[in-house]
């Protein structure tokens, strides 16, 4: 089973998943965190929820310090190419020790052009392994249709 957290860009998404595995205590995966610097986003880490630990994950081209290899880049966006071998490897690992459901943040413009999650997302659905997933609202006709997602559910406030 899918479960999605949909909403507008900065409607709370992330926090909404992390309070849904809160409450639950299942599976394991990631959300992402955004920090801002002013009015501009300075930079996002993904957090591992068991653990806490921070991926550095994306980080505006303004504050880029030329140190970790980039990627992907969307917009003023750059990501960082260790943050998505660190999730494929951690996802491994879950499909192989059948941790579930699996929390990924998020699934978006990137997924759609077969970039970012695109190889993780595609490895849960054949595994069968439910997963909770965030998607924007007007993304999501979109990104069911690409990953073929016919059973899913919407996770609500």
């Amino acid at each position: 089973m899918v479960k999605i957290v949909t909403g507008k860009i900065n409607s709370c998404k992330s926090t909404k998943l992390k309070k849904y595995y809160d409450d639950s205590l299942k599976g394991d995966g990631f959300i992402a965190e955004k920090h801002m610097q002013g009015n501009f986003v300075h930079y996002y880490d993904l957090i591992h929820l068991s653990t806490g630990q921070r991926i550095p994950y994306i980080v505006r081209n303004d504050f880029y310090d030329g140190k970790e290899e980039i990627i992907y880049q969307k917009g003023p966006y750059l990501f960082y190419k260790s943050a998505f071998d660190t999730v494929e490897k951690m996802v491994d690992e879950f499909i192989c020790k059948n941790i579930s459901p699996i929390y990924l943040d998020e699934i978006s413009l990137l997924e759609l052009e077969d970039k970012g999650f695109h190889k993780v997302l595609k490895k849960c659905l054949a595994s069968n392994m439910n997963l909770c997933l965030v998607v924007r609202e007007d993304l999501i006709d979109k990104v069911l249709n690409k990953y073929q997602i016919r059973k899913f559910e919407f996770i609500g406030d």
